[in-house]
């Protein structure tokens, strides 16, 4: 399946809502003209539900699993506290220039610690608790994400995890033949019966599951 994302409902949500920050647009056109894979990049709307949601919470610590070109980072900052922190982990140090253009530019850069490293070698340094966790990483690998971020998580606190309807590949007819969606499935059906947990799938962009941990 492939997701067009200029569709008539985007653009019609993106006319209709606050118009991008200055920053943030500047930080995608950059993208897209310095990086081979820009699609990767939040749009405009799921931009502006991280940053809705970090104001709601106000954290005063947050976790980022896949910085990619520090786009997410930017909106997550957008309700963190006085003296507040985000870790942030991305393995490709490639990106590290754009990110920091952008963050030094937001005043963000003494409220983010870049980890470059794969996020399962990089977890075990970080403790928490955090408020509010953001996971746009590798897909195979996101139930252990889950599971290693809901330990770092404050009781009370948000996980949000990107990508989980993969396209529309976890529907019946299509996740047998896609090994991630596959994946995506199982972890979604079982966190919805979890009692450690309470989930809302929201059919945003690719989906974004968001957990509240409340044990």
């Amino acid at each position: 399946m492939i997701h067009d994302l200029n569709d008539d409902v985007l653009a019609y949500a993106e006319a209709h809502s606050t118009a991008e920050w200055a920053i943030l647009k500047g930080l995608r056109r950059s993208t897209w003209q310095h990086v081979l894979t820009p699609q990767m990049l939040s749009d405009p709307i799921q931009g502006r539900f991280l940053a809705n949601i970090s104001r709601m919470l106000k954290p005063q610590s947050i976790l980022e699993l896949g910085t990619y070109t520090g786009y997410s980072t930017i909106c997550l900052a957008a309700g963190l506290q006085p003296e507040g922190s985000i870790d942030t982990i991305e393995p490709n140090d490639e990106l590290n220039g754009i990110q920091d253009e952008f963050w030094e530019a937001a005043g963000l850069l003494t409220a983010i610690r870049r980890h470059n490293g794969e996020a399962l070698k990089v977890l075990p340094e970080l403790s928490g608790p955090y408020d509010l966790v953001w996971i746009d990483a590798d897909k195979a690998r996101t139930e252990q994400y889950f599971e290693e971020s809901l330990s770092r998580l404050r009781i009370g606190g948000w996980i949000l995890v990107d990508n989980v309807l993969w396209w529309g590949k976890v529907l019946d007819d299509c996740k047998e033949q896609d090994p991630i969606a596959a994946i995506l499935e199982r972890l979604t059906t079982k966190l919805a019966s979890d009692s450690r947990v309470r989930t809302t799938l929201l059919p945003l962009r690719d989906g974004i599951l968001m957990i509240e941990k409340i044990s």
